[in-house]
């Protein structure tokens, strides 16, 4: 694909959601690192990465009961682990409440699960890393020192390069996202096999929660919290690997 060739915007979806063959999805990540156009209409399509099956689900709440079922019978069978925003959008596209479930998903729709919420939202942002976006990034001790004692302060929880350390992957940057309004500490690190490797961190009221696993966008994850932090290990490591890691930040990151 060149700049004249670029992916259609189904295609992009799919690479957002994860459903490409690797080499297909390496061909859209290099890309997207020469192209400023496809990497904006990339974001474009991100942004409106939002809980369409949820904002469906309240529509039909709303319905009038004989045009709830009307609609019931048109809606196609379709299971909830593979209801992706392709398959929303045309069943949506079928209905005149289209213009209400609109409303409902760009106009500030509440997160139904706060810790999914974020987790979906740094997969779709780990999904656009390739190798080489880690490449310049400075391994200067020092520098890492310092981003870390930033992120450590803005989450209320020590961080220092030995206690982030992880067997195998390469710390690389520490930095902080917002994820509407809140703040995730984002430690990257380079596996020399598997590319980049992420370990998320925020703040948690849900009390300590042991380590789970999913995938999100071709990747697997990690999860867990201690009484005060939710923690994220998202990667393209097999889970064995990841659940080790995870192990052994849970016996170093301590609130």
């Amino acid at each position: 694909m060149t700049h004249t060739n670029a992916p259609s915007d189904e295609l992009l979806v799919a690479y957002l959601d994860g459903e490409l063959a690797a080499e297909q999805h390496q061909l859209i990540a290099d890309q997207i690192q020469t192209n400023p156009d496809l990497a904006a209409r990339l974001q474009a399509l991100h942004c409106a990465d939002m809980p369409f099956k949820a904002a469906f689900d309240s529509v039909l709440d709303q319905a009038p009961t004989e045009r709830l079922q009307a609609m019931l019978k048109a809606l196609p069978a379709v299971q909830t682990n593979t209801f992706s925003r392709r398959s929303f959008l045309a069943v949506a596209a079928s209905f005149t409440v289209a213009g209400v479930v609109a409303d409902r998903l760009f106009m500030g729709w509440p997160h139904t699960e706060s810790g999914q919420g974020w987790r979906a939202s740094v997969a779709a942002y780990m999904a656009l890393y390739t190798p080489q976006t880690l490449e310049n990034l400075s391994v200067d001790p020092a520098s890492h020192r310092a981003q870390l004692n930033s992120v450590g302060s803005q989450l209320g929880l020590p961080l220092s390069l030995e206690s982030v350390c992880l067997p195998g992957p390469e710390f690389r940057r520490a930095q902080i996202l917002d994820y509407d309004g809140i703040l995730i500490g984002q430690l990257t690190y380079q596996d020399p096999r598997h590319g980049p490797l992420a370990l998320c961190i925020t703040a948690s009221k849900k009390g300590a929660q042991p380590i789970a696993t999913e995938q999100r966008r071709g990747m697997n994850v990690v999860y867990w919290s201690n009484p005060s932090h939710g923690f994220m290990l998202i990667g393209r490591n097999a889970f064995e690997e990841l659940q080790i890691m995870a192990g052994s930040i849970e016996k170093t990151l301590v609130s």
